[in-house]
């Protein structure tokens, strides 16, 4: 038993003195390479980025349906919007997010919110979301479109707040939400959600 634990220490010390062969690093680097490939195209951070970035949108969406919807139970007067909407930005533009109505939205609802909310990519074009129809979101295959969010109101006070989706896992956030929309690039919610279609003023784009 001495002669064999003395054999297995000086054969352990020899390979240290040796150190490790060139087939042996090979296969080690090769292992490494494919876990490190696995591992990325899990995660792909790309795609994740994308998806915080809806969640962000979504969030938002919900948000300023909710302070519009305030402003207006609470006798805040409805103000029809252009035709494209209230835009929170155009593509390379800086928005204004005061709450008062000198910001993108022109209401003063100050009351709710202490500034407007805009798109995490502030109005930079990317490929988004959408069912493949021209204008509008088309997964990349029409030309990318600035993402911003969009409120749309009519002189009644009824409104839509839309928000663009860049993950094409998120599709069904545009293409589920509400029949007639005009078009399906945006992610939208209706004011109290008994609207059939948007108000006339909302554009495509």
């Amino acid at each position: 038993m001495k002669n064999f634990l003395t054999h297995l220490l000086k054969n352990t010390q020899d390979r240290r003195k040796r150190g490790f062969t060139l087939i042996e690093l090979l296969i080690v680097i090769g292992i490494l390479g494919i876990l490190v490939v696995a591992v990325l195209l899990t995660l792909n951070p790309a795609e994740a980025q994308r998806k915080a970035r809806d969640n962000v949108r979504i969030n938002d969406m919900s948000k300023l349906h909710a302070v519009v919807q305030q402003y207006l139970d609470n006798g805040g007067a409805a103000v029809a919007s252009p035709a494209l909407g209230w835009l929170s930005t155009a593509a390379g533009g800086t928005p204004s997010l005061n709450c008062n109505n000198t910001g993108w939205i022109p209401l003063n609802v100050c009351s709710y919110i202490s500034a407007l909310p805009d798109d995490p990519m502030v109005g930079q074009s990317r490929a988004c979301a959408g069912p493949g129809v021209s204008p509008g979101c088309n997964n990349g295959v029409a030309a990318p479109q600035p993402m911003r969010y969009r409120v749309c109101m009519d002189a009644g006070g009824n409104f839509v707040v839309d928000v663009r989706q860049e993950s094409q896992s998120n599709l069904t956030r545009v293409t589920n939400d509400f029949p007639g929309q005009q078009p399906d690039s945006w992610a939208e919610v209706r004011s109290l959600n008994t609207i059939a279609v948007p108000p006339a003023p909302c554009g495509a784009n």
